[in-house]
């Protein structure tokens, strides 16, 4: 027997006490949910005027890091996609925003996992269009020096792409992705990485025993690459789920709407509602006490007619979703002014931010978002 069956109990007993805060909270986040309208507010471009796709992007001392990604040259259509190595810096004075000049990453990559940690963003895996990685380090924005400082962390077990990952407590929970490009080498990946057991006071960050990736039960649904992963409370703690995301079986390609939810003290999995449509790459993320808002995603109605359409494709649906993890419902929540792809949601300064991406094939924007509910009743 491992240590996850030696765990004993079901957190999802219905204890009185229990049972009340989860109603509770039901009740009152419910009137958020129907609150249908996000307050969607622009912060500087960035200062790339393409936009890329598959950037690092998350937060470090109240600074927004965007780094590396990916774009065509204009036209888009007559070029092959190339990958940065820029690393941008936004900051904030009173409300004055700031882009600087982080500097380069170590080499061009991107289709990244990342996470905003008080020890920097941890940037995970990615690409390069030849190779795929496993390679994990954390950007930190220097505020006096103006410099971007990057620090090394265990790699992972396998080489991962276009997964993504969330932050509960001290621990980095890696879901989905592919082994190398093609999407048949999606995986049933499910990692993590205990930042508490970083290092000894002193000392530089190095793998060891404990301070390394460990694999966790794998998600019931399957192989996936393309998904959202995030965290939210569900009435009794803070859980992972694994949203949507693609997967192929031979020449076909399967476009996922399930959810599942997962328990870190039990390590065991659950299923919840289907999202209301396929939300590939999507942008998800938890905010509030119960909801984690699906703010774009690719409903794969237009997959394969990118080469057909190509400056005619009309881009990806700009639809909007809220999934209530008590209730286990999902709403709508509008529509969106773009619906970005194969970028990294984050909060900051109470408020979620999307910074560029793609919003339809090939084409990106440095358009960077501050969203949040308009109404909170």
């Amino acid at each position: 027997m491992n240590k996850h069956q030696q765990q004993s109990g079901n957190p999802y007993r219905n204890t009185t006490c229990v049972a009340v805060l989860a109603i509770f909270i039901a009740l009152s986040a419910s009137k958020v949910s129907a609150a249908a309208e996000l307050d969607w507010q622009a912060l500087p471009d960035l200062p790339d005027k393409l936009g890329v796709a598959g950037p690092f992007v998350g937060v470090y001392k109240n600074a927004l890091i965007v780094a590396g990604g990916a774009n065509f040259p204009r036209p888009v259509w007559d070029n092959d996609k190339v990958w940065r190595d820029n690393i941008h810096v936004l900051t904030q004075t009173n409300d004055s925003y700031e882009w600087h000049d982080g500097g380069n990453l170590s080499r061009p990559i991107a289709y990244g996992a990342a996470v905003s940690t008080a020890e920097g963003v941890i940037c995970i895996g990615g690409n390069n269009g030849e190779n795929t990685f496993t390679s994990v380090f954390a950007l930190q924005w220097n505020a006096t020096t103006q410099q971007i400082i990057k620090v090394p962390y265990p790699s992972l077990p396998k080489s991962c792409a276009f997964g993504q990952a969330v932050l509960i407590g001290e621990i980095i929970y890696l879901a989905g992705g592919q082994n190398a490009a093609n999407l048949n080498t999606a995986m049933n990946n499910f990692w993590s990485l205990d930042l508490s057991k970083k290092n000894v006071p002193g000392k530089q960050v190095s793998n060891t025993e404990s301070f390394s990736w460990k694999e966790l039960p794998a998600c019931p649904g399957g192989s996936r690459a393309f998904n959202i992963t995030a965290a939210q409370h569900n009435g009794y703690e803070e859980c992972v789920y694994i949203i949507s995301g693609r997967r192929q079986n031979g020449d076909n390609l399967n476009f996922l709407t399930d959810v599942w939810e997962y328990s870190p003290k039990s390590f065991q999995w659950r299923q919840r509602t289907d999202v209301p449509q396929p939300v590939l790459a999507g942008i998800g993320i938890g905010f509030g006490q119960s909801h984690i808002y699906v703010l774009g995603g690719d409903d794969g109605s237009m997959f394969l007619r990118a080469d057909e359409l190509k400056d005619d494709h009309p881009g990806f649906p700009k639809k909007s979703f809220a999934y209530h993890t008590i209730t286990n419902t999902w709403t709508s929540t509008g529509t969106t002014p773009q619906n970005h792809v194969t970028t990294v949601p984050l909060i900051w300064n109470n408020r979620i931010v999307i910074a560029s991406g793609e919003v339809r094939p090939r084409v990106r924007t440095p358009a960077v978002w501050s969203i949040t509910p308009a109404a909170r009743n």
